[in-house]
């Protein structure tokens, strides 16, 4: 019982967010590993509704670091040149996911569950606390992420800034109606 606490102590105190990677790919092996130990997540409401993409295609990623771009000028028109520029500048740390070989973008559906038992009754207040819960539940999903490529000698990082633009990664990676990124987690070997 003690080495099993003593192996997880030591995992957790080795990761830390990984920003650079070596170029080459991963083994799928690898990520399908990381998947099914994402796959163990606890999960808010009893219902699991989530799921992980693996993203290895060049294009899909270019696309969404210009789509996060475009936003981060966009939401910094009407600010003060002093501002723009310091958010701008800031947001060039949404960018890094595109040097590594794989993302894993887990993604959820927003749960109707209130809106289809209390209807009309439903409160503003009450369906930000259902979508609060899928994002808990994709933060829990995110940690066992990061703990599992830990474990294969793989550097990863939990990127919660890109999802500025979350719809327009949402239409990049053709997530159905209803379902959205809760986080983008490059995946690779530490460019250290």
């Amino acid at each position: 019982m003690e080495s099993t606490f003593l192996n997880l102590e030591k995992l957790c105190k080795s990761r830390s967010s990984c920003r650079r990677f070596k170029p080459g790919n991963i083994p799928e092996s690898a990520i399908e590993k990381i998947i099914t130990i994402a796959k163990l997540s606890p999960y808010a409401g009893g219902r699991k509704n989530w799921d992980i993409l693996a993203i290895t295609d060049k294009t899909l990623k270019q696309s969404m670091a210009n789509a996060i771009e475009e936003k981060i000028v966009s939401a910094t028109r009407d600010m003060d040149k002093a501002e723009a520029a310091m958010f701008r500048d800031y947001g060039k740390n949404f960018l890094f996911f595109t040097q590594a070989p794989v993302l894993l973008v887990p993604y959820f559906r927003i749960s109707p569950v209130m809106q289809a038992l209390l209807r009309q009754n439903v409160t503003n207040e009450l369906l930000q606390w259902e979508r609060d819960n899928s994002v808990k539940s994709i933060s829990c999903v995110s940690m066992l992420v990061l703990l599992a490529a830990e474990s294969l000698v793989l550097g990863a990082c939990y990127m919660t800034g890109p999802l500025i633009a979350k719809e327009e990664i949402g239409k990049i990676l053709a997530l159905p109606p209803g379902k959205e990124p809760g986080a983008i987690i490059p995946v690779g070997y530490p460019d250290k």
